[in-house]
């Protein structure tokens, strides 16, 4: 006797199998992300994944490096995944002998801070320092290194003084002359003091032509009489003024 079928029943059993499929995956897939979810709560949690050590790599010539990891550890908050890198960093640069610091995280606990150290150039107006890239700084007056040329300028001229620094001393620098102080006023007119104390006045107006006269005319004949020389002027067209220290004037002219 044949076995009759219900209608349609060999189309519907397929369906169903696919819907039950589809529900299963759409089950497994949200399974699988309120488990990633849980996983990186538990993993936020300060308690889960500590920051158990702090190490400092750098030339580090005038910052202590327990005075940095003090410095930093209030904002070293949170666990590893978490931990607020740029607050740490802005604690550490926050140091006034700390140009540059970077923060590598290292698994599974650690803190790995890497130092770059201002490098000086000059004093500042008698109570700063000034950097190789002219941005002023002012660290504790016992930490300032010895020997450095001293600058002299109204606020915000730093990074053009340290420029011209530059500029000057490479000029002088074949007549065997070293900067000790360089000013400018609030007119813009400049004065070099050599470490000898002798002056080389530039005034405002074609400081880079006047600058060439004086080596010229240093190296052919002045130069000869440099243990005498106070002051030299160069704040004239086609030559120059010498003020002779007391009690010595050689014959020497002043032209160009």
């Amino acid at each position: 006797m044949a076995i009759r079928r219900p209608k349609g029943a060999s189309r519907n059993q397929p369906r169903k199998q696919k819907r039950d499929m589809r529900y299963l995956r759409d089950a497994t897939a949200v399974i699988a992300l309120l488990t990633l979810i849980a996983l990186a709560v538990y993993l936020q949690r300060e308690a889960t994944l500590p920051i158990l050590h702090v190490t400092v790599e750098g030339d580090m010539r005038q910052t202590g490096r327990e005075d940095l990891v003090h410095a930093v550890m209030p904002s070293v908050s949170g666990s590893f995944l978490n931990v607020n890198v740029a607050a740490i960093r802005a604690a550490g640069e926050a140091l006034p002998w700390v140009y540059q610091l970077r923060v590598r995280r290292v698994w599974p606990d650690t803190l790995h801070l890497i130092v770059e150290e201002q490098r000086v150039i000059a004093l500042w107006n008698d109570n700063g320092l000034v950097n190789t890239r002219g941005e002023v700084f002012f660290p504790d007056p016992d930490t300032f290194p010895q020997g450095l040329v001293r600058l002299h300028g109204p606020e915000g001229t730093n990074v053009m003084m340290v420029r011209r620094l530059v500029e000057i001393q490479q000029q002088v620098s074949m007549l065997g002359l070293r900067i000790s102080d360089l000013s400018v006023d609030a007119r813009r007119s400049w004065e070099v003091t050599f470490t000898d104390d002798m002056k080389l006045l530039l005034g405002r107006a074609d400081g880079h032509a006047r600058l060439e006269r004086f080596v010229t005319v240093f190296a052919n004949e002045l130069g000869r009489h440099q243990a005498a020389i106070k002051v030299v002027d160069m704040r004239y067209t086609n030559g120059l003024a010498v003020v002779w220290r007391s009690g010595q004037q050689p014959d020497f002219n002043g032209k160009v």
